[in-house]
């Protein structure tokens, strides 16, 4: 008998053994923890205006001091402590004073008996002025990122199919159309207060805003382009007799408006006044920018994968074939026009004056729409199938990006008063 005891005894050492090591890799603070690995948890770096919002998950049921938080910026030869000991139970630390535009790297880490951990938990913040936006069509979400691309700072709830954005500079109010009620509401991006507009279309679309007094021009997809002013009122006449206007942008010098007609295979110009200013025929066109340097548009069309270059009398001046871009986007002081091609999957860079290919970005997850921070020269870019919006420096390098944003179309950036 004295085998099968020894035997039992053996057994149950194990079983002890085992259970004490499961409630030691249970522990946060142990290195092997599959979640935790040893570093605090929920830490993030979330970059704003000149300034970091740093955020963590609290603990006040573990046995530790506290936490402490480090920083290093492009400046220091090593990260530098902030602050002092966070208590258990902190969860956040405001880092203000930051330089627009340079990373800033965090660390932080458990503190026990007055020493440090040995594993930590690590962001990165890159501040600037940019407030940029978008939305989730299927969740009816409006969505503001952080100004680096990492983060969604802001998402509020029951804004319909929102396929486009007009973003007014300076906090002023965001123009979100609901294609499927046919209601434009204009928000207050501080407070969210809405002013909601209806009766004016019934398929509202793709917008762009009147340089001079912050009015809107909509793009109704059952045929017309209605002007709105801020308060929601009419901005005297509308453009009518359209069919499937798809894609409208304004010229920033003089406020002239751009409309391409999808169904109806034109480009057309107007006066800022609604005024027609003449039409070209364009196969199947998509989308519209303008050039402020030479008052050009460039104008894309999905279904036949072309980008043409027209002349502010509506002259094509050349072209250039693609695959299937949507959104495009033009750095007027870089010289780069922003391409999205949807079809062949690729962000494409072209020089404006010679239309050689400058850069190409592959893997995006359909890019549909693209918007520039001339400050920056910076391209924002959105993913549709990847449910993401992507930060490219201007040669095309990846800086920044945020996912699960579900069904983004558009992205549009207020970067403030020039």
């Amino acid at each position: 008998m004295r085998p099968r005891v020894a035997l039992l005894g053996t057994l149950a050492l194990g079983l002890l053994l085992v259970s004490c090591s499961g409630r030691e890799r249970s522990n946060p603070l142990d290195a092997a923890n599959p979640v935790s690995g040893g570093a605090p948890q929920g830490f993030n770096a979330i970059a704003g205006f000149v300034s970091a919002r740093i955020v963590w998950t609290p603990r006040p049921d573990l046995a530790i001091d506290g936490f402490r938080l480090y920083r290093k910026a492009p400046f220091d030869a090593d990260y530098v402590p902030l602050a002092g000991l966070q208590s258990p139970s902190s969860s956040s630390y405001f880092d203000g004073g930051l330089i627009d535009g340079l990373d800033y790297r965090y660390r932080l880490y458990f503190v026990t008996q007055g020493a440090l951990s040995a594993r930590y938990a690590e962001d990165i913040a890159t501040p600037g002025r940019v407030r940029a936006w978008t939305a989730d069509v299927a969740g009816g979400r409006l969505l503001q990122l952080s100004p680096d691309a990492r983060d969604v700072i802001t998402v509020r709830d029951g804004y319909g199919a929102v396929y486009s954005l007009g973003v007014t500079p300076d906090h002023g109010p965001l123009w979100i159309p609901d294609n499927l009620s046919g209601t434009i509401r204009i928000v207050d991006p501080v407070n969210f207060t809405a002013v909601n507009v209806s009766g004016f279309t019934q398929q509202p679309f793709t917008t762009a805003l009147d340089p001079i007094d912050g009015s809107a021009w909509v793009c109704d997809l059952s045929g017309q382009v209605v002007h709105l002013s801020p308060s929601g009122a009419p901005a005297g006449g509308s453009l009518p007799l359209l069919l499937q206007p798809a894609g409208v942008a304004t010229d920033a010098d003089d406020g002239d408006v751009w409309v391409t007609e999808l169904a109806g295979n034109r480009v057309r110009r107007y006066l800022r006044d609604g005024t027609p200013n003449g039409a070209r025929a364009i196969s199947s066109p998509s989308r519209v920018a303008t050039d402020s340097l030479t008052a050009n548009g460039w104008v894309t069309s999905f279904t036949t994968g072309w980008v043409w270059r027209i002349r502010q009398d509506l002259v094509v001046l050349d072209s250039l074939h693609l695959n299937g871009p949507i959104g495009v986007a033009l750095d007027w002081r870089r010289r780069t026009a922003w391409v999205a091609d949807a079809l062949a999957n690729e962000l494409v860079g072209i020089d404006m004056d010679t239309r050689a290919v400058r850069f190409r970005v592959a893997g995006l997850g359909e890019p549909r729409d693209v918007a520039v921070d001339l400050d920056r020269g910076e391209g924002w870019v959105v993913g549709r199938t990847a449910g993401a919006v992507y930060r490219f420096s201007p040669t095309g390098a990846l800086l920044g990006s945020v996912g699960g944003l579900g069904n983004p179309h558009e992205v549009r950036l207020d970067r403030g008063y020039q």
